[in-house]
């Protein structure tokens, strides 16, 4: 065994080394023998963090996966650990694949600063007591106890993602994604992520947010598919995300409200206008108000020909700037500290100095940046 000097102590490699196996096709026992180890159980001892790696281990280890050295020791990355859970429609996997490599970047600056800063999430994660097995109801429940708790107010649209990231601790991010992928849930052992698409129109933003909430909520009772896509073909996917749809309507649409707003509406006004109209307000589409009144039995489901429904034209409407002022204020803080070069921020973000003073100005965080 190497000296005790030459031991590696990376928080995230035993994950990696775990990674770069699978990755290469090798089973425990296939790479433990090209290392030389006498049996498996070191390897397996390595992979569950109960014992470290030397350095020329490592060296073995890189030549026996093909890795190079930055796969095993580069904080900024986000390797063997967690989940990405995508909205999408159309888009390819290698496009999917390109987006992750990039946002892996991203989160993994945002937990090497929260663990610099003192920020970083503890060991307790909000979970909801939701299941396959529950009914479309309890999820309904479950959406507007959560809006609740949050303290959304009458229009929750206006505050969820604010009270997401301060109350629930879980880093929410609108960012410029592929075509057709309109947001994505992350579970990692350093945090939770929501990924928001900021070129979507903002009933959707607003919807996908609190869709990808159910998903982080409930992902170890229910693991969500990679890629939720349409129309799901499992039975299992497709009651998962209609569980994710009725509680993302129940949270976005509170049911006090919607029946006060439903009581007072003029005898003229008819069902379809008022849906046009009151959608608005609460920043959803036509078609989930429609099944939210729909749940509600304030509407009857044939009342309304929904192939009739649009929803407001956003033209107007500005996307919001990349990323979030809290993710900024990390940002600003780490350059300011020397944690990590502005050269280095820049190819992390994947953005040019100037694009990061525009979002600093967006966001109003200070940012005294220069090369």
């Amino acid at each position: 065994m190497s000296e005790p000097d030459q031991l590696l102590n990376l928080p995230h490699l035993p994950r990696r080394v775990a990674a770069a196996r699978e990755g290469a096709g090798l089973t425990q026992a296939q790479l433990s023998q090209k290392l030389g180890f006498k049996d498996r159980q070191t390897l397996a001892a390595i992979e569950s963090d109960q014992r470290r790696v030397s350095v020329p281990e490592l060296m073995e280890i890189m030549k026996a996966t093909g890795r190079d050295m930055e796969f095993f020791t580069d904080p900024f990355r986000i390797v063997g650990e967690g989940g990405f859970s995508y909205r999408a429609s159309g888009t390819s996997e290698i496009e999917v694949e390109q987006f992750e490599g990039q946002a892996g970047k991203w989160l993994a600056l945002w937990r090497y600063l929260a663990e610099k800063r003192g920020d970083a999430p503890g060991v307790l994660r909000p979970r909801l007591a939701i299941n396959e097995r529950s009914t479309f109801e309890e999820a309904q429940k479950a959406g507007e106890q959560v809006a609740a708790e949050l303290k959304l107010g009458k229009v929750p649209a206006d505050k969820l993602a604010e009270a997401v990231e301060q109350k629930f601790k879980i880093l929410v991010l609108y960012a410029d994604m592929p075509k057709g992928v309109s947001g994505a849930a992350v579970q990692l052992t350093s945090g939770d992520s929501i990924l928001i698409n900021r070129n979507e129109p903002p009933w959707r933003q607003t919807f996908d947010l609190a869709h990808e909430l159910f998903h982080v909520l409930t992902w170890d009772a229910m693991p969500p598919e990679r890629v939720d896509r349409d129309n799901p073909t499992s039975y299992k996917a497709k009651r998962v995300e209609q569980l994710a749809d009725n509680f993302a309507g129940a949270l976005l649409m509170p049911s006090r409200e919607l029946k006060r707003h439903w009581a007072a509406r003029p005898e003229t006004l008819s069902p379809n206008d008022w849906l046009s109209e009151t959608s608005g307000t609460f920043g959803v589409s036509v078609q989930a108000l429609y099944w939210r009144m729909v749940a509600l039995r304030l509407l009857a489901k044939d009342e309304v020909d929904v192939s009739t429904l649009k929803s407001p034209v956003h033209e107007l409407t500005k996307s919001p700037a990349a990323f979030s002022r809290r993710y900024l204020e990390h940002v600003a803080w780490g350059i300011e500290k020397g944690e990590v070069s502005v050269r280095r921020m820049l190819d992390l973000l994947g953005v040019s100095l100037a694009a990061l003073r525009t979002l600093s100005q967006i966001h109003n965080v200070p940012l005294n940046v220069g090369l």
